[in-house]
């Protein structure tokens, strides 16, 4: 070996000793050392660019890493870290081929695994997504990411029982673990078990002491542990310039709490505001395609409203199927409307939010396809997908709820699919879903951070329900869900009578189930009976939406 490779050698083991010990600014100027001596050299543009994820430094990572690849098409390691830049990008239809070929080149690559898993979720191919951590699991069995990883799959294909081993599993192995003890902590909310909800945080809280996200859910249930002292620690917390962006905005989503406590509303309004601003900074490439997707490029598609218009003869597809889609605006009381329909028949499917229809359409735009191409077989799949997800089924007489309330896009889609379906839209005053939302921070609603954004959406849906509305004459059934929670008997039967169910006074008795499962932001509300406080108690909050709502005549 001459002096020169020698010399680049030496530097770049001291450079990869000072990456492993995350003396990361060291390493990175070590590595570019090397790089003004010898630009190609391989070995460095591949730990570079692995160090340049690790400092979001993305815009070089993609430099760095597509040139390692070029230089070494077949490396595993280059196609994996350069899908693992996009994945971080959310950016999943470039991640997904350097990934397969990563596995493909390296078939026991247990993190390429683990990442086309993370892919296949995004694109909610849920059980590609599960064998692809359980094949990681397969190759290291003692995986703390892919069984947690696999955990959250199992829950959203309601394996909870199987969820639940995979969560035990990560905490047998190390028990300190405080993502597996907060995400153990969710699926006991989801099955409405409280008690070990409480725990659960608890013990996230015990590993990870100035986990917010965490004190926060814990404070939806144990509302006194709001004292001072929490209040000081909090402050500290996010005023602490190491603090995240997660953290820093569920740390003023609870300093909102205080305020509401103290009828404080415009400073608990200003933390919301703050909040959702921090959480939008925290999931920011993610969220800006999202916005663009939800308020510009779907709204846009008019064949939403003429879906299968050129085409009718296309034959239709099993009638015996009997859906019943429940659409609106987040925070609508749509959850309420859901467990009132099926314990009116306990024997109907619980689909909750499906996002079938969403995932179908999506599929098409990703691939820039016409919204009407190969009707017949497009409607096929999705038949296929509510089977796959156990939703039809003889025993519910072929009826399901699916209240993914972004249908409201997919009314005609809806018409032409399932003839025999039934809508309902759960509508309610504004300012009340609004306000809710924001109290609520809808992690993955990439719209629902931002009262512009907000506000846009809201405008979006009333029109396109209006114009569906006029389009299908009596399909869609109009539930106000002030109306409904001041009368809710005699507003229950008319919606029974809708949905061709038989009432009796159990419909609303569903909070009494034993099996009652949901995954919604409304899962602790909907083991109460149908109260009314709810209808007034964003008034107060009016003043501070009008100038985002004065140019809206459904807000005024």
């Amino acid at each position: 070996m001459d002096k020169k490779n020698l010399k680049i050698e030496k530097i770049l083991i001291e450079a990869f000793k000072n990456h492993k010990n995350n003396n990361l600014k060291v390493a990175e100027d070590l590595y570019k050392k090397i790089l003004k001596a010898d630009a190609n050299n391989f070995d460095t543009i591949l730990l570079l660019g692995s160090l340049s994820i690790q400092t979001r430094n993305y815009k070089m990572a993609i430099k760095l890493l597509s040139k390692a690849v070029h230089i070494q098409p077949n490396n595993a390691n280059a196609n994996y870290n350069l899908s693992l830049v996009y994945t971080e990008l959310q950016d999943f239809k470039k991640a997904l081929p350097y990934c397969q070929k990563a596995v493909e080149i390296q078939p026991n690559h247990v993190e390429a695994y683990n990442n086309l898993g993370n892919i296949f979720k995004e694109h909610r191919e849920f059980k590609k997504a599960k064998k692809s951590y359980q094949k990681a699991i397969q190759l290291q069995p003692q995986s703390l990411k892919a069984h947690n990883n696999l955990g959250n799959i199992l829950k959203e294909l309601g394996e909870f029982t199987e969820a639940k081993k995979s969560y035990e599993k990560v905490i047998q192995i190390q028990p300190e673990h405080p993502r597996a003890h907060y995400n153990l902590a969710l699926l006991y909310k989801v099955l409405g078990d409280f008690k070990n909800t409480i725990s659960s945080y608890q013990d996230t809280l015990k590993y990870e002491p100035e986990n917010l996200v965490a004190l926060h859910e814990l404070s939806s249930l144990k509302e006194e542990i709001l004292d001072k002292n929490l209040k000081n620690k909090i402050n500290k917390i996010i005023e602490n310039k190491k603090c995240n962006e997660e953290n820093r905005a569920y740390g003023n989503f609870l300093l909102a709490k205080y305020e509401l406590k103290n009828k404080n509303y415009r400073e608990e309004f200003n933390y919301l505001v703050k909040g959702h601003k921090h959480y939008f900074q925290y999931e920011i490439n993610k969220f800006n395609r999202g916005i663009k997707y939800w308020l510009e490029e779907l709204p846009k598609k008019k064949e939403l409203l003429n879906y299968n218009g050129s085409n009718k003869k296309i034959k239709k597809l099993d009638h015996k199927v009997k859906p019943i889609f429940i659409i609106g605006f987040p925070r609508c009381g749509s959850t309420l409307i859901e467990k009132i329909i099926a314990s009116c028949d306990e024997n109907i499917q619980i689909g909750e939010e499906t996002n079938v229809l969403t995932t179908f359409v999506g599929k098409k735009i990703f691939k820039g396809l016409p919204l009407n191409s190969d009707v017949e077989n497009s409607l096929l799949n999705v038949l296929e997908e509510y089977k796959q997800k156990g939703l039809i089924d003889e025993k519910s007489n072929f009826t399901f709820t699916d209240k993914s309330l972004d249908n409201f896009f997919y009314v005609g889609i809806i018409k032409e699919t399932f003839p025999d379906a039934k809508i309902i839209h759960c509508k309610r005053n504004p300012i009340s879903s609004i306000m809710s939302l924001l109290k609520t921070n809808l992690r993955d609603v990439t719209w629902a951070h931002n009262l512009k954004h907000i506000f846009e959406f809201f405008d979006i849906y009333y029109k396109m329900v209006e114009k569906f509305t006029k389009i299908y004459p009596n399909f869609i059934y109009e539930l106000q869900y002030e109306k409904f929670v001041n009368n809710p008997e005699s507003e229950s039967k008319k919606l029974a009578s809708f949905c061709n169910l038989k009432w009796d006074k159990k419909c609303l008795e569903f909070y009494k189930r034993k099996d009652i499962i949901s995954k919604t932001a409304s899962n602790v509300q909907i083991r109460n009976a149908v109260y009314t406080d709810s209808v007034k108690k964003y008034l107060p909050y009016k003043q501070f939406l009008q100038k985002y709502g004065k140019k809206y005549s459904w807000f005024n």
